[in-house]
């Protein structure tokens, strides 16, 4: 059975992890399924692998379907919606998830955004809604979070924002199924009972599923210290409901002296909780892995089989895929069922060294509960670093205490003050109030752990020969204590912790033009050189392209500091990340276009005639002047990469005046690769400025399905007629290019194009 669900399981994976790309090796997924079939070759085996292909493309596809047709893109369009989740605000934003009640131009579920609505939105209102929407999409950049992946997975056809008007009606309230209106009640319970709001959000969490109200500054305390597990209801919330009920089932039948097998009736007592339970979690993967393992343990010990660990959870994922195959893509599928391998393995490796033990000495329990977190930290270190870029090197440290906490105290209390109810609630609001006294002590410590410099580090995304170290970690895991290289584990983790991407020899140049949207943002490296050209916009919930693409790339390329942040002008598409990169990364020198505002401290600005060599590539700024009177758009600054002969330009926003102002003095040599001015914009990119450049490559920074039009046909036309290939960030994602003096352009990859996989659009 286990050989099937892992062939089941490798044909799910084999189309997740297929290219689509035109120009791509044959699909790299499919390898997995065909080498596990040359390894039983059989025909079950060949039938088990397709299946799971089959199972997989037939989910996704049934969603993709469903996406909202593209004639309908952008119309706006009066819905009746129900909202089905837990709303989420961000900022002055309110990001939910709703669910077409009655317009057949519009996929049964959309997520939304509304900037300032007129009152609060909860879960289960029935709003009549104006709305504009577009096709699931999101940013395309090299190990970047994967948007498009998490709708698909959420099933949305259609994203988009509520237009303001006096169209928006609430026409009802409370339009919600038995679980959805409990769930709603404890989390109006638990916020009116609990000052503390952070506390009150960590308890609506663990009690029913709801992490609406965990702000993102807690979620950052609780990855840098490795606690975000419990944050989710999980197999401890759920295996510590389901022995509440099994302890209560079974003093009550004792207590009724009940003829029938009191263990059979609390075996079935204790799988009902666990299922019920997470169903009143918002059945999440965690949940539902913990609830179908303790079911058929229960079922099990009913029917008088042996338990075999290995089987159970390969029957529990199995059985989740077979009726939810999307489910397979969340981060949770893949940590949760990781953990219980390392826990069942422990468990079977150290079965003989607690056997006629009855009562451990609290050293040696302290001493084997250390051991198992250092496991977990081993053994989940390669997904933990793949998925996240992240390693919480404490993360034993702080779990060796909260768990058991949480375990004991938290966790218990907070169920027992929600079942007290009713004319019961005074007594069940105390007990609450005791598990939030709680839950601060837990507070209290990550946020002490958290501010420690070695909490947490991030990993560089790693590549070539580096994957053979990122599965070395497994090694103390899986090997039996005394064998001999099990202690390569401790230095593959440095090495894996220390390891930092091949940078571009001397001479050369890398150039990142990444996908931020309508705005732009480009890196360029060079052996030892970094140099940031714009941070993309800012956008009304209160984020910015910095904190969700520029950082996150410069954390995967293994980049902590930026030796030159160039913001061609004040524009918030170019300039919008700023004050976010200038807070979150160690920026050495700063050049402006133009003031940005009055509280910015940078004061250099750029100026023409400025230049400097690193690594054997020269850096030089042809705009604008000293004296130079020009504001907003052209007042962007202009800057000229050379390696040798080869030349890379970028710049900005300028637009016809600047364009003719170079091109009539003369210094617009013909370049290798151009970033076209203004997006693609008709206000730019000039006949004679694109005669004088001549470049082989154009790049437009656009965002896909922009309202301007960017970029405009008859530029891209003109860039092409002067001999150039263009490319667009809105349809090739982030665009990476190599620039060398002794070969020029040596190579350009287009991420959504490389990376496609069969839910991009």
């Amino acid at each position: 059975m286990i050989h099937a669900c892992l062939l089941f399981l490798a044909g799910v994976y084999a189309l997740q992890l297929s290219s689509f790309a035109s120009d791509s090796d044959p699909l790299t997924g499919s390898f997995v399924a065909i080498i596990l079939v040359l390894l039983w070759w059989r025909v079950r085996a060949v039938l088990v692998a397709a299946a799971g292909v089959a199972l997989f493309a037939f989910a996704a596809t049934s969603v993709i379907d469903q996406r909202i047709a593209t004639q309908f893109v952008g119309d706006s369009m009066v819905v009746e919606v129900r909202i089905i989740d837990f709303p989420q605000r961000k900022g002055l934003n309110v990001n939910f998830a709703a669910e077409n009640l009655n317009n057949s131009r519009v996929p049964r579920r959309i997520r939304l955004s509304w900037y300032q609505p007129p009152v609060g939105i909860r879960f289960g209102d029935v709003w009549q809604l104006e709305l504009r929407l577009r096709r699931p999409r999101g940013s395309s950049n090299p190990d970047d979070f994967d948007y498009e992946a998490w709708l698909l997975r959420e099933r949305v056809g259609a994203v988009g924002y509520v237009v303001d008007g006096h169209r928006n009606l609430l026409l009802r309230s409370g339009d919600l199924h038995a679980i959805g209106r409990l769930r709603q009640r404890v989390v109006d319970r638990v916020m009116a009972l609990v000052p503390e709001t952070e506390t009150a959000a960590v308890l609506a969490a663990i009690s029913v599923g709801a992490r609406h109200l965990l702000t993102a500054e807690q979620w950052q305390r609780y990855a840098r210290t490795g606690t975000s597990h419990l944050m989710a209801i999980s197999g401890l919330h759920v295996g510590l409901a389901a022995a509440g009920g099994y302890f209560l089932a079974a003093l009550g039948a004792g207590l009724l002296r009940l003829r029938k097998n009191q263990h059979f009736i609390a075996t079935i007592v204790a799988a009902c909780v666990a299922v019920g339970y997470a169903l009143l979690s918002g059945s999440a993967v965690p949940a539902q892995r913990a609830s179908l393992m303790i079911a058929i343990v229960a079922a099990s010990v009913l029917w008088r089989r042996q338990v075999q660990p290995l089987t159970t959870i390969a029957a529990a994922a199995t059985l989740i895929v077979l009726g939810s195959p999307l489910a397979s893509m969340a981060a949770g599928f893949k940590l949760s069922f990781s953990a219980v391998l390392v826990l069942i393995w422990l468990a079977q490796r150290y079965q003989g060294d607690v056997v006629g033990r009855r009562l451990l000495k609290p050293v040696v329990a302290v001493r084997q509960l250390a051991g198992v977190q250092i496991l977990l930290l081993l053994g989940l270190l390669p997904l933990t670093a793949l998925m996240f870029g992240r390693v919480a090197l404490l993360a034993p440290l702080v779990n060796l205490v909260a768990v058991p906490l949480f375990s004991v105290v938290t966790v218990p209390l907070t169920l027992a003050g929600l079942l007290l109810d009713g004319s019961l609630q005074p007594f069940g609001d105390r007990i609450l109030l005791l598990a939030g006294s709680s839950i601060g002590l837990i507070q209290m410590l990550i946020d002490r752990v958290a501010g420690w410099p070695m909490a947490s580090t991030t990993v560089a995304a790693v590549s070539g020969h580096a994957w053979l170290i990122i599965a070395a970690p497994l090694l103390w895991v899986a090997l039996p204590p005394g064998w001999p290289g099990r202690a390569v584990a401790f230095p593959a983790m440095i090495a894996l912790l220390c390891y930092q991407p091949q940078r571009p020899p001397i001479g050369c140049a890398d150039i990142d033009v990444l996908d931020v949207g309508q705005g732009l943002s480009v890196v360029v490296s060079t052996r030892q050189y970094v140099l940031l050209f714009d941070t993309g916009p800012s956008y009304r919930g209160g984020s910015d392209a910095a904190k969700t693409v520029v950082m996150p790339f410069l954390q995967a390329r293994g980049i902590d500091r930026v030796d030159l942040l160039v913001v061609s002008h004040a524009d918030l598409d170019h300039s919008g990340g700023f004050e976010s990169l200038a807070t979150g990364v160690d920026v050495v020198d700063t050049r402006l276009g133009e003031m940005l505002t009055k509280e910015t401290h940078a004061t250099d600005y750029c100026r023409a005639g400025e230049s400097w060599y690193r690594d054997g590539v020269r850096f030089s700024f042809l705009h604008p002047q000293t004296d130079s009177l020009y504001q907003g758009n052209d007042a962007s600054c202009v800057l000229l990469i050379e390696a040798g002969a080869h030349r890379l330009l970028l710049t900005g926003d300028i637009e016809r005046p600047v364009e003719e102002h170079l091109v009539r003095d003369g210094q617009l040599p013909p370049v290798d690769v151009i970033i076209v001015p203004h997006h693609g914009s008709r206000t730019s990119s000039s006949l004679p400025f694109v005669r004088a450049l001549s470049p082989q490559i154009a790049v437009a920074s656009a965002g896909f399905g922009n309202r301007w039009g960017f970029p405009k046909d008859e530029v891209v036309r003109r860039w092409r007629e002067a001999g150039a290939t263009v490319y667009a960030t809105a349809t090739s994602g982030a665009i990476g290019m190599r620039l060398c003096d002794g070969g020029g352009l040596v190579s350009l990859t287009q991420n959504r194009v490389q990376e496609r996989r069969i839910w991009h659009e």
